[in-house]
């Protein structure tokens, strides 16, 4: 495409690269960013500004807004020599505060496609300004229809063929205006090839380009308009949301992301002492900003691990740097995710552990040394992938969470336990447990509730958890008791899922027993008479290892998602559920204890 531009006269191109992808091809690929540097010296190139970190405006504040415009701007001028003065908003997610932001970073324009799927009719068809609070802009909308037929180019809904055919319908119609945006992962999700990119990009330039100053200057009294708040064009499946914070309401996973993202800001930028202390936190901030993690777009970023745990990286950073201040009480106790639950910060010297009420649990765990968060579990919502050959559905959209408790009837078969199923499975995962510190130092917690009345277990338990935080190990002990005024039997699950860095989606572990040591490289397996498993996190030169005080039956199962992204059809690993089993029976008033151990270390 660049070297087709390089060759063209007379053409222009306004283009948005994210500042990450502009400094990797600045680093390994030198003779493209020449090329770029070229075509922006002969004014063939246009360089659009935006966020630095590809945040999403709109969920981070005021002053971080115009700090990642202003640096994304000054970034272009040094490398480029280009002062852009015209934006575009990553996601293309907009809020009229925006024009705020904007004008403090003497940026005048915003590209932008005026579709959105919660207002379809809203339409705009040329340039016009929009103000708002005394301060405007001027607002150049895409192409709805080339948007669409890119979108479903990638999605191979149509052929490259067709691609081409409709576009040039498009501009025979000879609209008064049109601002073509295509989107690169995009055409390569759809396999595009070296000769159809030039095809494709020969038929732009054949009907004539301009420049956004040439676009301005042919308006001499532009319309007025009004660009509502939304989320605009074909960038990202949105699914079923109407705007990118509704994610946070319907998705727990990403409610807790963002919520302790919210929750280090707040705390991180209370400290005011240390200014080499206050610089690193400030960079961690930016860099945990990123808006990739909230995403299903052409790359599935929402979808990768390895991007969520980038995310993680940083926050556990920025925690660990709080934590060992000498003149700063890092707040523990915090509600993350806005639930009105309270859930309590423990940093040891390897561990980190956020447990929380809901489910008596563990919502985050980290080892220290590696920054690694085995707890980033995440369990899609509907119609963002599908999972492949997963026998044990889990809710969708709920949070993940460790040392969750489950009960089956006693006469269960593992092979077909679904949390999903109310009928045959109590799912404790949900429900509030009543959460106590039980030490100064925040290393042990005691979580209690009661089942309340259950056909499923033919009665009501009350379950009280003692989580004993130690360097390297986490020890849980559960206590069932029986408050039936009867015999109750059952079979009494802790689910423990696990984000493991691994080379390959399948996720293998060792059965230890005392003579022999024995390898299950299953996707999905259910194990009796177990007494200890290990997994290697192979990547991070990790271990981790669950025992228990009583042999178990051990339910493990791997989660992946199948996604079309722009490698192909793609398998992404989420996460692996290790379900420990144990049958229980008790009489009226009597008590079951069980003790379980998991420990993490380098191998």
């Amino acid at each position: 495409m660049l070297t087709l531009l390089h060759h063209s006269e007379g053409s222009v191109l306004q283009l948005s690269l994210g500042v990450p992808v502009l400094e990797w091809l600045e680093l390994t690929q030198q003779p493209v960013n020449l090329l770029l540097a070229d075509l922006a010296r002969q004014g063939k190139i246009e360089f659009l500004t935006g966020s630095y970190h590809q945040s999403i405006l709109n969920l981070i504040s005021p002053k971080d807004r115009s700090n990642q415009v202003e640096l994304t701007t000054t970034y272009l001028r040094k490398r480029y020599g280009q002062r852009s003065k015209t934006m575009f908003s990553y996601a293309q997610v907009f809020n009229p505060n925006y024009i705020n932001t904007m004008n403090l970073c003497c940026v005048d324009s915003l590209v932008i496609s005026s579709y959105d799927c919660d207002k379809p009719k809203q339409h705009f068809s040329q340039p016009f300004s929009m103000q708002e609070m005394g301060k405007s802009i001027s607002v150049i909308p895409t192409s709805s229809p080339i948007n669409s037929l890119v979108q479903k180019f990638g999605a191979k809904e149509i052929s490259f063929g067709n691609l081409l055919d409709q576009i040039r319908l498009v501009f025979e119609a000879r609209p008064q205006f049109i601002m073509a945006m295509v989107n690169i992962d995009q055409l390569l999700q759809g396999g595009i090839s070296e000769e159809q990119t030039v095809q494709l990009f020969t038929t732009f330039l054949h009907y004539g380009s301009q420049s956004i100053e040439e676009i301005h200057g042919e308006q001499e009294l532009p319309p007025k308009g009004y660009l509502q708040a939304g989320w605009y064009g074909f960038d990202s499946i949105k699914s079923d949301l109407c705007c990118i914070n509704e994610l946070f309401v319907k998705d727990e996973s990403f409610a807790y992301m963002y919520g302790r993202y919210t929750s280090m800001v707040e705390t991180a930028r209370s400290y005011k002492k240390d200014k080499d202390v206050r610089k690193r936190l400030e960079q961690l901030i930016q860099k945990m900003s990123t808006g990739a993690v909230y995403l299903c777009d052409a790359n599935a970023t929402m979808l990768r691990s390895s991007v969520r745990k980038l995310f993680w990286r940083y926050i556990s950073e920025a925690d660990s740097v709080l934590a060992g201040l000498n003149d700063f009480s890092y707040p523990v106790i915090t509600d993350f995710d806005r639930d009105a639950l309270d859930e309590y910060l423990a940093i040891g010297k390897y561990l980190s552990c956020v447990v929380d009420s809901k489910g008596g649990s563990l919502a985050e765990l980290t080892y220290l040394p590696s920054l690694y968060n085995y707890g980033d579990t995440l369990s899609v919502m509907k119609g963002f992938g599908s999972t492949v050959k997963n026998l044990h559905q889990t809710p969708p959209g709920r949070k993940q969470r460790l040392f969750t408790d489950v009960f089956l009837p006693h006469d269960s078969v593992l092979d077909e336990y679904s949390k999903t199923d109310e009928h045959s499975c109590l799912d404790m995962s949900n429900a509030v447990y009543s959460l106590s510190v039980l030490d100064r130092r925040n290393t042990e917690y005691r979580a209690v509730a009661t089942t309340g009345r259950s056909a499923i277990i033919n009665g009501e338990l009350e379950i009280s958890k003692h989580f004993k935080l130690r360097q390297n190990t986490v020890l849980l002990d559960v206590t069932l008791t029986n408050l039936s005024e009867h015999p109750v039997s059952f079979l009494y699950g802790c689910e423990i899922p696990l984000s493991i860095a691994s080379f390959k989606n399948r996720v293998s572990f060792f059965q230890l027993e005392s003579k022999k040591n024995v390898l299950h490289e299953e996707e999905e397996i259910i194990l009796e008479h177990v007494k200890s498993i290990r997994m290697y996190d192979e990547p991070n030169s990790t271990s981790l290892t669950l025992v228990a005080d009583a042999r178990f039956t051990l339910l493990k199962e791997d989660y992946t998602i199948e996604k079309s992204t722009i490698l192909g059809v793609e398998q992404l690993y989420q996460h692996t559920l290790f379900m420990t089993f144990w049958p229980i029976q008790l009489e009226s008033g009597a008590e079951r204890k069980i003790t379980l151990g998991l420990r993490v270390e380098r191998k």
